[in-house]
């Protein structure tokens, strides 16, 4: 399943929270200038007319405080749930069906392959789990094709979510699924941006 679709369908479960948080920051917003305008009445029923001018630069510089601090608090929640987005993809990733997965890591793993044997290096869970189904149904793949390189499983594991590492004459192809979305996070953030907040920014 291509990590876009995955990223668009997270991103629609999402827009419901989105807007939440946006209206909530908003509220808040609201609340500490009404706060500001109601210390600047009782202010100024107890100051005397010369110091007018001096609790209207009060109000000006409590109001400015009270947007400032609410538009942090927006931005805040925004980059918390821009980052949950990416989390709920890799979690949704790791999280498919085992025949989709295989599908989707003998897919990746045969992309890139070329004339070299390679030795794949799976999370310890996957190792155990798939890693021979993957390593047959990908080297099955690769002899119908034009390129000499074969799989082997490797004996070693990595601490990664999914995906793989594939090792061959000493470098090694970070293909995790976290290396994929954090590669490919700066490209798909203002996606994520534009569908989550675009109807209801807040500036």
């Amino acid at each position: 399943m291509p990590l876009d679709k995955l990223i668009e369908r997270i991103l629609s479960d999402a827009r419901e929270k989105a807007e939440r948080i946006t209206s909530e920051a908003q509220m808040r917003r609201m609340e500490m200038i009404s706060e500001a305008n109601r210390e600047e009445e009782a202010l100024g029923r107890r100051i005397v007319e010369a110091a007018k001018r001096a609790a209207d630069e009060e109000k000006k510089q409590r109001t400015t405080m009270a947007a400032l601090e609410a538009r942090k608090a927006i931005l805040e929640e925004k980059q918390a749930l821009i980052s949950e987005v990416f989390e709920r993809a890799l979690k949704a990733l790791v999280g498919l069906p085992q025949e989709q997965y295989v599908e989707l890591m003998v897919g990746m793993l045969v992309a890139v392959m070329d004339d070299k044997d390679g030795q794949l290096i799976l999370s310890a869970v996957d190792r155990q789990r798939v890693g021979e189904e993957i390593v047959a149904r990908a080297n099955s793949t690769l002899e119908g094709s034009a390129r000499r390189g074969r799989v082997s499983l490797s004996s070693r594991t990595r601490d990664i979510a999914g995906g793989f590492i594939l090792f061959t004459e000493g470098v090694e192809i970070n293909d995790s699924f976290e290396a994929q979305i954090e590669s490919r996070r700066l490209e798909l953030e203002p996606l994520v941006v534009e569908i989550l907040f675009s109807e209801r920014a807040q500036e």
